[in-house]
């Protein structure tokens, strides 16, 4: 089961730059300029500096699956559809702005 899940990121031109193995099972995705969101199956939101693919925060957990992820037009907020139905808002801003 190892390497089961993996982050791949492609240039336009379809050359490969770099990959992550992924731990849980990616249900959403959503990329900004600078980051890609990612919903897991297993209640994760993972917020991941799309250069390198390395975590820019720990994982914020949610209690049930996440179905989809969205990143506000200004930026501030991810708003996080669960299985349940319930949408959650998440502050996108540094720590002391959240």
């Amino acid at each position: 089961f190892q390497d089961r899940f993996a982050l791949h990121l492609y240039s336009v031109n379809g050359k490969h730059l770099s990959s992550v193995p992924l731990d849980e099972e990616v249900t959403a995705m959503c990329l900004t300029e600078e980051f890609v969101v990612l919903g897991t199956m297993q209640c994760g939101l993972e917020i991941r500096d799309l250069q390198s693919l390395r975590a820019a925060v720990p994982p914020v957990p949610m209690r049930v699956p996440v179905h989809s992820v969205s990143v506000t037009k200004e930026k501030s907020h991810i708003l996080v559809g669960l299985e349940d139905g319930k949408l959650i808002v998440v502050g996108a801003g540094q720590p002391a702005e959240v």
